[in-house]
């Protein structure tokens, strides 16, 4: 018996071991700031997403994380990121270690994460999205063609943008991105990037809904 095909997933900003958000998304409730959230609130948050991921993501899929694995070193992810299913493939954000905005700290951290499980990191990638169905059967079954950056082109959930150095251009290709911790996937202001972050889906977001997202805005 063959092995199945492996599906591809998208997320972002999972933010383990992280108090503020944490504290924001609901498992710290009344702590007045995120110095009064504990320990067990904080793995409360973590084994969630745990949970979560295990639920959708196969031991065999391929999961895209855009950003921002966790706030803290990659040592202190070794009984979270091994219990995640798939193949690990990181996009850097800024809270990553690893990312080279890090300088010098960051010299050890890709192979610390590495270490963690995790099949590639790097600070930018493009991968290509079979299209639906539906799509398929007019097109031949042609994929789109999408960036991958932890950075949107455009947009922050700052005031103005941050870490404007390490952002992809905008020459015209879809970006799948995180960083903005938006409740939406999508902005009609904004048609070139999807936001594929944990704030926006509550899990992974599977190819075939990112798909169908590229070719609403196509049609």
């Amino acid at each position: 018996m063959s092995d199945p095909v492996p599906a591809m997933h998208f997320t972002s900003d999972t933010h383990f071991r992280h108090r503020v958000l944490a504290r924001e998304r609901g498992f710290a409730p009344g702590t007045p700031s995120a110095t009064d959230v504990c320990e067990e609130q904080v793995a409360a948050h973590d084994e969630a997403i745990i949970a979560t991921w295990n639920r959708h993501v196969r031991p065999h899929d391929i999961v895209w994380h855009l950003g921002d694995l966790a706030l803290v070193a990659p040592r202190r992810l070794a009984e979270i990121v091994p219990r995640l299913n798939g193949r690990i493939r990181l996009v850097l954000g800024n809270h990553d270690r690893a990312h080279p905005l890090f300088g010098e700290r960051s010299i050890r951290a890709p192979r610390e994460t590495l270490d963690l499980g995790i099949e590639w990191a790097g600070t930018f990638a493009a991968v290509k999205v079979p299209p639906t169905r539906e799509l398929g059967a007019r097109n031949g079954s042609v994929p789109h063609r999408v960036l991958l950056s932890h950075f949107p082109y455009f947009a922050d959930h700052t005031d103005g943008p941050r870490e404007t150095q390490w952002r992809l251009r905008d020459e015209g290709a879809t970006l799948l991105h995180g960083h903005t911790h938006s409740v939406s996937a999508t902005e009609a202001a904004l048609p070139r990037q999807i936001h594929v972050g944990w704030d926006a889906w509550g899990r992974p977001a599977a190819a075939p809904e990112i798909a169908a997202l590229i070719e609403d805005r196509i049609r």
